[in-house]
């Protein structure tokens, strides 16, 4: 997510994030869904553009992490849509990685090239480096998994 963009130094939501933050690591997913969900409302209730991408982006992997695919999806769409209405591209390319990975969760394995290929560029574009080489290292995995799924041959031999 783009760093530059300013919160609202409010510390209730600060607290809020880092804390639902650490419960979806731990794995804590219903306590992480509350926080993150306290977070999204107060950043929004505080009109805190950074509070709000944050919040939504960790729901969505929350939400994903719960195979609620559905939930994830409209999460991380909110976050693209955020994203591009403030010129963030950065958050744009972590939006279209994500989503490219719920939708291969959802089996739909050209729309999850195209959304994962979109943000790739995106990342090498901004001279993301990480960035590119993650969602490059998830189409090879994708494309392994397809080719054993759909009874390709995918040695390299």
């Amino acid at each position: 997510m783009d760093r530059d963009l300013p919160h609202s130094g409010d510390p209730l939501l600060q607290r809020a994030l880092a804390a639902g933050e650490q419960a979806w690591r731990r794995g804590d997913l219903r306590d992480a869904h509350l926080l993150l969900e306290l977070a999204l409302s107060r950043a929004r209730w505080r009109n805190d553009p950074a509070g709000m991408l944050s919040a939504g982006q960790l729901l969505g992997h929350v939400a994903y992490a719960a195979g609620d695919l559905e939930g994830a999806c409209v999460y991380h769409l909110e976050v693209l849509d955020r994203s591009r209405a403030l010129g963030l591209a950065l958050g744009e390319a972590s939006a279209l990685h994500n989503l490219g990975l719920v939708a291969a969760a959802q089996g739909e394995p050209a729309l999850a090239h195209q959304l994962i290929t979109a943000a790739a560029t995106r990342y090498t574009a901004l001279g993301h480096a990480q960035g590119a080489a993650d969602a490059h290292a998830n189409l090879e995995r994708l494309a392994t998994q397809w080719a054993r799924a759909y009874g390709g041959d995918d040695e390299r031999g």
